[in-house]
């Protein structure tokens, strides 16, 4: 499977985790722009960059930077960074999700805390800066 293939079904996979946790997905046409898929629930907008890899994802500090940017001019918005791997046997964290054949981690920025979209209903960022 080429890189670009892979990075395109891992945002699909993403956001088919996503909507079957009771967010409404939308994609960004052609993956352009800062956020890849932005996921609304309640009042909460995530505006997630997808990564993948079958190594380590390349993660450019402009793209970071351009997400932050967006989140910033937001409301209620978290820029979020998914990383996408083939479930390998392979080091996790608690937040780590098996989908499928796949592993999905979320990370919040700037401060890279792992978190799981899932827990957001009771968790709603309340100990997170709002925006």
């Amino acid at each position: 499977m080429s890189c670009s293939r892979f990075g395109r079904e891992a945002e699909y996979i993403t956001g088919l985790f996503l909507s079957n946790n009771d967010w409404l997905v939308f994609f960004s046409k052609g993956s352009r722009g800062p956020a890849d898929i932005v996921a609304k629930r309640y009042d909460l907008l995530l505006l997630i960059q997808v990564k993948s890899s079958t190594k380590i994802p390349r993660i450019r500090g402009g793209e970071i930077h351009d997400l932050l940017q967006m989140s910033n001019g937001i409301r209620n918005s978290y820029p979020i960074l998914t990383l996408v791997h083939p479930n390998l046997d392979c080091n996790t964290n608690a937040n780590t999700i098996v989908f499928g054949n796949y592993l999905l981690n979320f990370f919040l920025l700037p401060e890279w805390t792992s978190i799981n979209p899932i827990q957001t209903k009771t968790l709603t960022f309340n100990n997170l800066p709002n925006n």
